[in-house]
């Protein structure tokens, strides 16, 4: 494993779905791209981690849509996709979004992990992936999936909760300064609480990553529309 890439999972990503928001958004899409053309051009292949309702490996030959969002966009995890999956989870959705626009001639498969996974249950998946980046071809990137806090204002989708700001404040933090202490003890039941989905996808990465010496660059972070996004690239 030779770099990280951590993104959001907005379905305003998507252009067809901003609409009037699309100014709102322009500092946000343009670090997602950075750090995708980054993780991109510093290896030859890509894992995605995401968030499901259920612990999940999803080959790199599917394909979804947004239509439940309200765009009938199709993405793929390869250039040549199978058949759509109209329930494919949004954190799946991103990667094939962030797919075609950065290595559109590659296939990335994606590991989802359940939002209720055990510390147990985190340690298995991220001792999985180690074995299937041991065993890739060549220098393998992880693209990992996660939102942060759904609290932040009174108008964020959990209304507001005046723990979030501090949650996220640390959440913030941990990933711009690879801190894989931090994100390992983040807590479970607080962070369900505070809307915090991208918890599990964060600990896999960390449990991967381990005491391995890493160069973090964070690219943004902030909280349009009352919800918790960073993104940052951490490398190897």
């Amino acid at each position: 494993m030779s770099a990280l890439a951590f993104v959001p999972s907005p379905p305003l990503l998507l252009a067809e779905l901003a609409g009037s928001a699309t100014g709102e958004l322009d500092d946000l899409r343009a670090a997602v791209r950075e750090a995708c053309d980054d993780l991109g051009q510093s290896c030859h292949g890509w894992i995605g981690v995401g968030v499901g309702a259920t612990t999940t490996w999803i080959d790199g030959d599917a394909a979804g849509t947004y239509a439940g969002f309200g765009a009938d966009v199709v993405v793929g995890l390869a250039p040549d996709r199978g058949p759509v999956d109209r329930a494919m989870e949004l954190a799946a959705l991103t990667v094939g979004l962030l797919r075609g626009q950065a290595v559109p001639q590659w296939s990335v498969p994606v590991q989802l992990v359940a939002r209720n996974a055990s510390v147990q249950d985190v340690a298995a998946v991220a001792l999985d992936l180690r074995g299937r980046v041991d065993a890739a071809p060549g220098p393998v990137g992880l693209l990992v999936v996660g939102d942060g806090a759904t609290t932040l204002t009174d108008k964020a989708p959990g209304a507001f909760d005046d723990r979030a700001e501090a949650v996220q404040h640390a959440i913030d933090d941990a990933l711009g300064r690879a801190d894989v202490d931090a994100l390992a003890s983040l807590d479970p039941a607080l962070c369900d609480a505070l809307g915090v989905d991208g918890r599990v996808a964060w600990q896999v990465a960390a449990t991967l990553v381990g005491p391995t010496r890493v160069v973090p660059h964070s690219l943004f972070r902030g909280a349009p529309y009352g919800v918790g996004y960073h993104v940052a690239s951490w490398s190897l």
